[in-house]
């Protein structure tokens, strides 16, 4: 792949620069020339009535289709005639709330800018949805509160479920291909953002729950080693069980090939006849793969470790993996993470009741450590820890799902990065009008839940509406959230003046700094410590150390 997209960027510098910078208003849109050609945005107010600029739907690599589809982006190609950008194009194939939706055509990006010709170029902030890697788009939020400020914010797509994700271990379908996705936008971004006003030296990668993940696994991976200097990761790191594969993706491969009537082997054939299955058909494959709920597996298609090569995206396991592209982080969690999972478990009398009976085979298979050879040991300490008398409360396990997804995985990749570059470590614990388990129909307060911070990021989404007027104190929380957001993408510092607060930098060995950003803006140490300890005493990262061991032999 990179070879291919080295190619493509020599063939475009011999372009004239003046023809790949220029950009114009005509007829009352703004039109400007990228790299493969022209396009026609539209006119767009920001929340505040600022007058921002929109070009939607613009391809930053071939639709992945065909013979293309469980390979590795190509180039776009170019076109002659000025494009259409004015209104958004497709989300990638998915199996979603609303059912089956979206495209395999669907590698397009979106770019929102104040002005097409600043006096000096502008950050850069590249959005990477979330979903699971299994659902979401770039158009799932809407960008106004961002677009009150002097930056340009590119939102991508990427391809999910077994369409981005499939890997049968080898050569035959390496897998990772959704991340190979935002690698591409990311060159794209390098490419053309300057004809947007965008500083191609300044650019913020940021993204939430698998966007989160994803922006910590461009921070390892060798492919995206200098499209980006700054990034923040919200409620998701690469080391988060549900953002790899322990086993590898060949079983889930073999699986969907059974059910498609596919041959299970050789690996070639196996993926030559996928390739001609309809991509519905494949996406809602994945309900096949449930084994108690919404939860084992939690998502069956994942990131996995790739056979080393100028393609592989990610050749060892990022538990072992230093960064190659290191800048500064910034990095944190919602209070009550778990929320979105205790909650569907508590409101069903059956799932509740099976869990309580079978937390020797469920807890593995619901927390991602069934492939532990201590399985066994580690459920036998997480029951001693949460659920002393045996009872399984609403609170515990709340703690349970935020510790296990996403608190203690947090945690370790920061002691692991700190020394490297700078980390900015927070925790979200503000509560608004709106909360995410409105969005679910549940009644009682769980707690801050998953995603809530970006209610504050944002000035409206696809999952739960924004109607109307917000409260007073919650417009002032988006003014904070989004002033601390782009002064990072600015500055690689959330609070370079400490207007609101002094942010420290993560620099203990011990009890980690961090923000709580709640009522108030208060700097504090050792983010639920004790739990973390419980979760760092476990042997998760055994089988993480016996795989090593197998690669480098």
């Amino acid at each position: 792949m990179a070879a291919v997209w080295r190619a493509s960027l020599t063939a475009a510098t011999a372009l004239p620069l003046l023809l790949l910078l220029e950009s114009c208003v005509g007829g009352g849109a703004p039109v400007v020339r990228t790299r493969q050609g022209a396009v026609r945005g539209t006119d767009k107010l920001s929340s505040s009535g600022r007058h921002t600029l929109a070009f939607y739907n613009i391809p930053f690599a071939k639709p992945p289709v065909g013979p293309l589809r469980f390979k590795s982006p190509e180039p776009p190609e170019a076109w002659e005639h000025i494009r259409d950008a004015t209104a958004p194009g497709p989300s990638c194939s998915q199996f979603s709330l609303d059912g089956l939706k979206g495209s395999e055509d669907c590698l397009y990006l979106n770019v929102f800018t104040p002005e097409l010709r600043p006096k000096e170029l502008l950050p850069v902030m590249v959005w990477i949805h979330g979903g699971g890697f299994m659902e979401g788009s770039a158009t799932t939020y809407e960008y106004g509160y961002l677009m009150d400020y002097d930056v340009v914010v590119v939102a991508i797509n990427y391809r999910l479920g077994p369409l981005g994700f499939l890997s049968t271990g080898d050569e035959a379908s390496p897998g990772n291909y959704g991340f190979k996705d935002q690698v591409a936008a990311l060159r794209w971004v390098k490419e053309n953002i300057e004809a947007f006003g965008g500083d191609p030296g300044s650019v913020t990668i940021f993204g939430e729950s698998a966007g989160g993940g994803s922006t910590h696994y461009l921070m390892l991976s060798p492919l995206a080693e200098g499209l980006f200097h700054r990034a923040i990761s919200q409620s998701g790191v690469a080391l988060s069980p549900w953002a790899i594969s322990e086993t590898g993706g060949e079983r889930n491969a073999r699986k969907l090939a059974a059910l498609m009537g596919c041959p299970i082997e050789p690996s070639a054939a196996l993926v030559d006849c996928l390739r001609n299955v309809d991509d519905y058909k494949l996406t809602a494959a994945q309900l096949q793969y449930a084994e108690w709920g919404m939860y084992a597996p939690l998502m069956p298609f994942r990131p996995v470790v790739e056979a080393d090569g100028e393609d592989a995206f990610l050749p060892r396991h990022p538990v072992h993996l230093a960064p190659h592209t290191a800048v500064p982080w910034l990095v944190g969690v919602t209070k009550e993470e778990g929320t979105f999972f205790a909650a569907a478990i508590v409101g069903n009398d059956t799932m509740k009741q099976e869990l309580l009976q079978e937390r020797k085979r469920l807890f593995p298979l619901v927390l991602s450590y069934d492939a532990s050879p201590q399985a066994d040991f580690i459920t036998e300490k997480i029951n001693g820890f949460y659920f002393p008398s045996g009872e399984i409360t609403p609170g515990k396990l709340t703690e349970l799902f935020s510790d296990a997804f996403f608190v203690w995985n947090t945690d370790e990749a920061i002691r692991k990065y700190k020394d490297t570059a700078p980390v900015y470590y927070y925790l979200f614990s503000y509560k608004g009008k709106l909360r995410m388990h409105h969005m679910m129909g549940i009644q009682e307060d769980f707690g801050i839940c998953h995603a809530e911070d970006l209610l504050y990021l944002f000035s409206n989404n696809t999952y739960l509406p924004i109607i109307g007027e917000r409260p007073e104190n919650d417009m002032q929380m988006v003014k904070v959230m989004t002033k601390l957001w782009t002064d990072f993408a600015r500055t690689g510092n959330p609070t370079p003046t400490d207007e609101m607060v002094h942010w420290p930098r993560v620099t203990s060995d011990d009890l980690l700094e961090y923000l709580d950003i709640g009522q108030t803006l208060q700097v504090k140490k050792g983010l639920f410590q004790e739990r973390v300890d419980f979760w760092r005493s476990l042997p998760l990262r055994e089988t993480q150390q016996q795989n090593k061991v197998r690669e480098e032999l």
